[in-house]
């Protein structure tokens, strides 16, 4: 009897260990990024944002134009941001010389003051400020090109 119940436990050992060992495979598997498919994209979004970034206006400037603004507040790591950017880059050009356009980088201590007073909550985040540079709307997450287009062509208006 005794015997029984070792091989049972023993059978249900094994039975939980293959049971624990598939399961973490299965999450280890489905949680991974597929690498192949995000590193030329990543690499080409986060290019692009370094150039839209260092082409932007300078912060400073943009509020004392008189002219609406657009401030992106992104990060370098954010994938969303780098996915973004070719809609972003695309809607400047339509867009660029009737707004300021501002990149702010939320990683640089320097932008610490306009994230507290624009509220920024997670990037990317798109502030839109009137030529009065009054806040009109705020964006946040991965918005359609057509909804940015939108809010701009209100903000013109």
């Amino acid at each position: 009897m005794n015997s029984d119940k070792g091989t049972l436990r023993a059978k249900l050992s094994i039975v939980v260990g293959i049971i624990t060992v598939v399961f973490a495979a299965g999450t280890f598997f489905l949680t991974r990024s597929d690498v192949s498919s995000l590193s030329t994209s990543s690499v080409a979004g986060l290019a692009l944002i370094k150039t839209m970034a260092k082409q932007s206006l300078p912060y400073e400037l943009a509020l004392s134009n008189n002219k609406p603004t657009v401030i992106e507040f992104y990060a370098d790591w954010c994938t969303t941001c780098q996915s973004m950017a070719p809609i972003l880059n695309k809607v400047h050009q339509q867009y660029g010389e009737t707004v300021n356009w501002v990149m702010l980088n939320i990683d640089d201590p320097q932008w610490a003051k306009p994230i507290e007073k624009y509220r920024v909550t997670g990037v990317p985040q798109f502030t839109f400020l009137d030529s009065n540079q009054q806040e009109t709307e705020i964006l946040v997450g991965k918005i359609p090109e057509t909804i940015i287009s939108k809010v701009l062509q209100e903000l013109l208006s």
